[in-house]
């Protein structure tokens, strides 16, 4: 998971104007979407953080560089977990949709085919007969 520009700067712990900086001059790796929102990889932050130490206070070692403040990985376990139980039901819903959708043109089509043989079975009727001209005279 991309991480913004703000997401970056808290995990960090350094301003969004740091971040940005490193990110223009090229030393950390990023990508702007579509949106123009930046798109940065945690691993990158991590690399740069520690190629970049911050420099107005020390930092305590025993804390994992790219977690927030007071959310261990426990708590990010948990908010991971929460986002797969969450994609998984819009996964489901959205198949739902489309298996109505599907069994619905399934009906529409067999519709169809219900009305073109009828149609080609009275103009093979209309063919096979003769008027009464061509009875007497053909």
């Amino acid at each position: 998971m991309k991480l913004t520009l703000g997401q970056a700067a808290r995990t960090a712990r350094r301003s969004k104007g740091s971040i940005s900086r490193a990110l223009n001059s090229g030393s950390l790796a990023g990508a702007k979407a579509e949106s123009g929102w930046w798109q940065i990889d945690p691993a990158e932050l991590s690399r740069w953080m520690e190629a970049n130490p911050s420099r107005n206070r020390s930092e305590n070692r025993n804390d994992t560089p790219h977690e927030p403040p007071g959310n261990g990985a426990s708590g990010e376990i948990g908010m991971l977990r929460d986002q797969i139980e969450r994609m998984a039901a819009e996964r489901d819903r959205e198949r739902d949709q489309l298996l109505d959708q599907i069994e619905d043109l399934r009906q529409r089509l067999d519709g169809s085919e219900a009305e073109r043989r009828q149609l080609n079975a009275v103009l093979t009727d209309r063919r096979h007969r003769r008027g009464l001209w061509e009875r007497l005279f053909g």
